[in-house]
């Protein structure tokens, strides 16, 4: 979330002309402030911050811009001696650079609304087309967008979408703080703020599963939020699990009698919905016979955990039975073998 002070644009595109002519001043030993070129390239520079920001409502850039005015009139009189001269440019020459500028800056503002739609369609985000261009048009240094909706008939998910204004006057969506609520268990009632700029990029599905308690894969990296650890800003600790740790999902789920698996593109959909952090149904064969259970991925023990029904937490020896679990026993004894062969040659770590 950005708390910083507004940032005076009008100040800043000074300071990186005053930047260039202190490099320039280093390179070449005439008087850079009377040389004709740089003189004319200075006022164009300074007309585009003017048109740029002329409709400002901030009252240090338009102080900003009134000094910058009395700046831009010193050096036309430098460059055109002549009145008449010096008319003649302010009603032909200015007005169309201005336009050029604004047409400028409108399409600027069109494709950083285009890249904020993207962004919150990717994250998850859908229907706010309107809200944010409502936003927008309000041209605020910082606003958010909230957002808020059932997941089931017990839990709800409290969006807060944050944006706020770069150096260059665009908008950015820095990142979003998801609460999650349910109705029947208070405790467990938990929120986390998810930044745009840095990590892993995670959307509105992956908080909501990583704030239920379940982990999610991202390139190539199992994540989980520590619910007992959180860091000065009050949101949890995140706990990695890379590649390096030995988790591999599609041979644990190999070691289970699941229906879902004869089929390549039920066994990569499944897969695919675990890495999201997804507690899927399946349907385990016992005897001949299929039974529905739902599993979710659990990377820190390299396993999976087995819910009934009811979302009861069960072992896999419950879900399985007797005779189905020894045959299972002789075949992961034979697989850990192999695995742990391996991993002493990866060294294994968890990050």
């Amino acid at each position: 979330m950005n708390n910083q002070l507004p940032v005076n644009r009008v100040e800043m595109e000074l300071s990186l002309w005053r930047s260039r002519e202190e490099r320039f001043s280093k390179l070449f030993s005439f008087n850079l402030s009377s040389n004709k070129s740089l003189l004319k390239e200075k006022l164009q520079y300074y007309e585009r911050i003017a048109a740029k920001y002329k409709g400002t409502q901030d009252v240090d850039e338009r102080f900003a811009l009134n000094v910058l005015r009395q700046e831009r009139n010193k050096i036309e009189k430098q460059l055109y001696p002549n009145l008449l001269i010096r008319l003649l440019r302010r009603l032909l020459v200015a007005p169309i650079r201005e336009q050029i500028v604004i047409r400028q800056n409108v399409r600027q503002a069109e494709i950083n609304s285009q890249s904020l739609h993207s962004q919150l369609q990717r994250a998850g985000f859908t229907n706010l087309s309107t809200k944010l261009d409502e936003q927008i048009r309000q041209s605020h240094e910082q606003f958010n967008i909230p957002v808020s909706y059932y997941i089931n008939e017990k839990e709800r998910l409290d969006h807060q979408l944050y944006f706020a204004k770069d150096q260059t006057g665009q908008y950015q969506f820095e990142g979003y703080k998801t609460s999650l609520h349910n109705e029947l268990k208070p405790e467990e009632n938990r929120q986390q703020y998810f930044s745009m700029k840095a990590g892993y990029g995670i959307d509105s599905t992956e908080a909501h599963n990583l704030l239920a308690g379940r982990s999610i894969q991202k390139d190539g990296t199992w994540v989980q939020l520590d619910f007992n650890d959180k860091d000065p800003h009050g949101n949890y600790r995140i706990k990695e699990f890379q590649s390096g740790y030995g988790y591999d999902l599609e041979k644990v789920l190999q070691q289970l009698p699941l229906k879902e698996l004869l089929n390549k593109n039920d066994a990569d959909k499944l897969q695919d919905a675990l890495k999201q952090g997804s507690r899927q149904s399946v349907s385990f064969i016992k005897n001949g016979n299929e039974q529905r259970y739902y599993i979710e991925a659990n990377p820190q023990f390299k396993s999976v955990n087995i819910y009934d029904e009811h979302s009861r937490k069960i072992t896999l020896a419950t879900a399985l039975g007797n005779k189905t679990m020894e045959a299972l026993k002789v075949n992961h004894k034979i697989n850990e073998g192999k695995d742990e062969s391996q991993s002493k040659r990866n060294g294994l770590r968890v990050s």
